[in-house]
């Protein structure tokens, strides 16, 4: 499951407040909701990668690890401007406190959070209410190739 994925389901379990992925073609759901897109899906992160060499069952394997950041832009979606805020606030809340330990379970830390800002547009004849803010996450990636065993080259 995509990192979108868990949190978004798991904001709608804690908090009972819907989030659909941005730049989609499915139906807009009735108000309130939320919509996260990923606007920096990879973020170098300062510091090296991690290569390591391991045997598992005779064969060698070259791991690498490292990690990246990603920034994540939440807008809130409402009947109002206040009622955007609000719920705009508890979704922020669920980032900084009440979701960080689910996230960091699921080996994403949350490295910073912005401030709710309004992104409310005028649109013909009304407006469309919004508030809305950023969120940067890091995260680790793993992968690993089989590589041939130093022993067994050149018939040694």
């Amino acid at each position: 499951m995509s990192v979108v994925e868990t949190i978004r389901k798991q904001i709608l379990k804690d908090t009972q407040f819907l989030i659909i992925p941005a730049n989609t073609t499915k139906s807009i759901p009735n108000l309130p909701y939320g919509v996260i897109n990923v606007t920096s899906p990879f973020i170098k992160d300062r510091g090296q990668d991690i290569e390591t060499v391991e045997e598992v069952d005779s064969k060698l394997y070259l791991k690498r690890t490292e990690t990246h950041k990603e920034t994540l832009s939440l807008t809130i979606f409402a009947e109002d401007e206040e009622a955007a805020r609000e719920h705009a606030k508890t979704i922020h809340k669920w980032f900084i406190f009440f979701g960080r330990t689910f996230l960091q379970d699921q080996g994403i830390v949350v490295i910073g959070v912005g401030n709710i800002e309004a992104r409310t547009t005028f649109l013909l004849e009304s407006y469309e209410y919004k508030q809305g803010f950023d969120v940067q996450i890091r995260l680790s990636d793993e992968y690993q190739q089989e590589i041939e065993n130093i022993d067994s080259i050149g018939g040694i």
